[in-house]
């Protein structure tokens, strides 16, 4: 079985670094069409080097969303995969978040993906594309770290978003699926040997950013084809172990 992905469009959120880019470029390499949001204008250019077309786009901007779905419509007009990354980490307690924090956080984590969710979806269905939309949550949203309110409140509203879109766009033939990634080490392809020692799973090491992107294309792909609703947990055993995660982690500097 040779998973490609010719002749799909595929947009992906957060692809200027972390499993966004991995993701990105492995999906331009099985054959796609990829167009990568993201921040980072430099990492977007080496992106288009690597076949991806690159657009900044701020998330928590509602008003550059809106105008990235007029483009999007306008430009491209057609998308079989659509997974919202885009994410970021908020270390405060529910007594140190402000209302600009919160409302950030809301704006990129739920807000974005609700509006490029009902983009994809629109283009979908006009066009009888019995596409996918993938969000991708954390394992926090069920195994909460302290002093990480905002973050794991976002990653379970995405959760419960990607399973409502399920129930509404299932008779459309569009299957919805939200993957919760575990200690997913995002500095580099390979984890330090100290650390992948200490890692908190059964498996006893590290995920690596290429697993999840690797997962992301068998989502993508024609082979998965009666999946929806579904949340996939790719954590190593973390959510069942007893191991206590490494300092790195609970300080959140992974």
């Amino acid at each position: 079985m040779e998973i490609r992905l010719d002749g799909k469009v595929a947009l992906i959120t957060g692809a200027t670094h972390g499993i966004g880019e991995v993701t990105a470029r492995l999906f331009a390499q099985l054959g796609a069409k990829v167009i990568g949001i993201g921040l980072e204008e430099e990492r977007g250019k080496e992106l288009e080097s690597a076949g991806v077309m690159f657009r900044r786009v701020n998330l928590a901007k509602r008003n550059e969303v809106l105008d990235f779905i007029k483009w999007y419509k306008e430009e491209v007009g057609v998308i079989h995969v659509l997974i919202n990354n885009a994410s970021r980490n908020s270390r405060r307690s529910a007594l140190e978040t402000d209302l600009d924090e919160w409302d950030q956080m809301l704006e990129l984590n739920l807000t974005a993906p609700f509006l490029l969710s009902k983009m994809a979806a629109e283009i979908m269905i006009s066009r009888g594309i019995k596409g996918k939309i993938i969000n991708i949550a954390a394992i926090q949203a069920h195994f909460p770290l302290e002093r990480s309110f905002p973050y794991v409140t976002v990653k379970g509203g995405l959760i419960a978003m990607s399973k409502s879109l399920a129930v509404d766009l299932g008779r459309y033939g569009i299957q919805v699926l939200v993957v919760s990634p575990g200690p997913i080490y995002n500095k580099g392809e390979e984890a330090p040997e100290d650390l992948d020692k200490r890692a908190a799973t059964l498996l006893g090491r590290m995920g690596r950013m290429r697993e999840v992107a690797y997962l992301l294309a068998f989502l993508a792909s024609d082979y998965n084809t009666f999946m929806t609703g579904n949340e996939i947990i790719i954590d190593g055993g973390r959510i069942i172990s007893r191991k206590p995660d490494p300092e790195e982690i609970t300080r959140g500097l992974l």
